[in-house]
């Protein structure tokens, strides 16, 4: 037993001794992996210069479209007054055939409404006739006092 006691206490001595080295280097490790986290954290950008830099990017942009916009029109020939002048007639007789156009559907729609009264009031008009013919004793068609005969007597 005693060569067992003399096994297990070297074993413990061992086990602190690897343990007080790990703890040294683990608090170490622990140091170094808390001061990394706290540089990262610092570095890191804040609310407010995330903003300043979407704005940044935001007048970037605009500017690359003004640029953009201004060599188009550096590159579009701007057209002569005569040219001016045949547009603008254009307009003008375009602005004139849509005002009449705009009449006609006006008068087209007036007539469509006026044709479907009339269908309405004929469609009414059968249904009533109809109506009549089906109904016994309403109308009764008694022809024995006409004569047809087409051969004279």
């Amino acid at each position: 037993m005693v060569m067992e006691e003399k096994v297990e206490e070297e074993a413990r001595a061992s086990e602190l001794e690897s343990s007080m080295g790990l703890h040294s280097h683990g608090k170490l490790l622990s140091s170094y992996l808390g001061l990394g986290f706290f540089l990262f954290l610092a570095l890191l950008p804040s609310s407010s210069s995330i903003s300043q830099l979407s704005n940044l990017h935001l007048k970037f942009q605009a500017e690359q479209e003004l640029c953009s916009f201004k060599s188009y029109e550096r590159r579009t020939p701007k057209p002569t007054p005569e040219e001016e002048k045949r547009m603008v007639d254009q307009i003008h007789t375009a602005t004139e055939e849509i005002t009449c156009l705009r009449a006609k559907v006006a008068e087209l729609e007036w007539f469509e409404a006026k044709l479907k009264a009339k269908v309405d009031e004929l469609t009414r008009e059968v249904g009533e006739m109809e109506k009549m013919l089906h109904e016994p004793n309403k109308i009764s068609p008694n022809f024995s006092h006409l004569s047809f005969s087409y051969f004279p007597h």
